[in-house]
C-alpha cells in the first residue's frame, strides 16, 4: 500500500533533518535525498517492527498531499 507523507526537511548545523510529523520520525544525512533515504530506512524498521497496522493507524492511504505557498 502506498501512503502520501508530508515531510520537512531543514539544514541543522552540518547536516540535513528529515521530519515526519504524521509518524513521529525523524532521520538526518549530508544532504537533503540522503536524510530522506533514511527517513524511509527507519519507517521501513518501524514497520518491521511494530507493523504497518500500527504505524499508519492514523494515516490514510487516500489522503492528498499538496504545499502552499504563502507571501508575506
Amino acid at each position: 500500500m502506498n501512503y502520501r507523507l508530508p515531510v520537512t526537511i531543514k539544514l541543522h548545523s552540518k547536516e540535513y533533518i528529515a521530519h515526519c510529523e504524521p509518524l513521529r520520525a525523524t532521520a538526518v544525512g549530508k544532504t537533503p535525498d540522503e536524510a530522506l533515504k533514511n527517513l524511509k530506512e527507519a519507517i521501513d524498521e518501524m514497520v518491521n517492527e511494530f507493523g504497518r497496522e500500527a504505524v499508519f493507524q492514523d494515516i490514510s492511504p487516500e489522503v492528498d498531499f499538496r504545499v502552499l505557498e504563502v507571501s508575506v
